[in-house]
């Protein structure tokens, strides 16, 4: 009964010691970037006032100009995801746990997939404008780094998810690494593979809708322009259709999902 006693008394205190710690790191980050709530209220009318007399209502004037920038943004979004999931299908199985050929692949793989993960693919096209110049490469290579860091782990942690029971049997049949891939862990691998490979998809849209800020192409080169000579109001339209473009993936590739699994 001390014991419990104890155990409950040592719990709360952690819980309060960690509520202290979150009050102090938020104090702590409000005084560092000198956050001025009076300046912030005040910033909320002239956002509103914004949002509603300037940016709206949408310009539906020119529509037809919007066609191609459209078209572009998906096209980046199939070729991205299609180049990334390939790529990263492959490294995923190098990089497995119960398929990597050799552990020092794994962790080298791993650390790679790790880095380019964790540069945001902003950032990645950025770069890439500046080594390619402003069009649709860096936009595209920018996407495929996204898939890749992003897929490559997912598969990887689908593959090392399986059934081992499967595996097993097949290995006791003699057989070789590669009959192994395609008798136990593909089969079983496949569902995971298609549902991240279409939310991948989903997410490239997403992000290959904002690349033009950067000068990478697309639609997001539509906003930039419109917000760089003040046409807010063909701005509004830009992002309408954008919201509708992405909806319209989500509904798609939720459609071929159901499908398919």
């Amino acid at each position: 009964m001390k014991r419990a006693d104890t155990i409950a008394r040592q719990k709360k205190a952690k819980r309060l010691l960690s509520l202290l710690l979150f009050v102090a790191a938020t104090i702590f980050s409000i005084w560092f970037i000198e956050f001025d709530i009076a300046e912030f209220m005040g910033g909320i009318p002239l956002f509103l006032n914004f949002l509603f007399v300037d940016f709206m209502p949408p310009n539906v004037n020119d529509l037809a100009k919007y066609v191609r920038p459209v078209l572009d943004t998906l096209a980046f979004g199939v070729v991205a995801t299609v180049i990334s999931s390939v790529i990263a299908l492959v490294i995923a199985f190098l990089m497995a746990h119960n398929t990597a050929p050799h552990p020092a692949v794994r962790v080298a793989l791993r650390s790679v997939v790790s880095l380019v993960r964790n540069v945001p693919f902003l950032v990645w096209a950025s770069i890439l404008v500046v080594l390619f110049g402003v069009g649709t490469m860096p936009g595209i290579f920018a996407l495929i780094l996204l898939g890749i860091g992003f897929l490559a782990r997912l598969y990887a942690e689908s593959i090392e998810e399986i059934d081992k029971h499967a595996v097993e049997a097949v290995e006791a049949t003699g057989a070789t690494y590669l009959q192994k891939l395609k008798q136990a862990i593909i089969p079983q691998f496949m569902p995971g593979y298609i549902s991240w490979t279409l939310f991948m998809f989903e997410i490239t849209i997403r992000a290959s809708a904002i690349l033009g800020l950067v000068g990478a192409g697309g639609i997001g080169s539509q906003i930039k322009l419109t917000m760089d000579l003040f046409q807010y109001g063909k701005t509004a339209t830009v992002v309408t259709i954008m919201i509708l473009m992405i909806l319209g993936v989500e509904y798609v590739t939720q459609r071929i999902r159901e499908r398919l699994l």
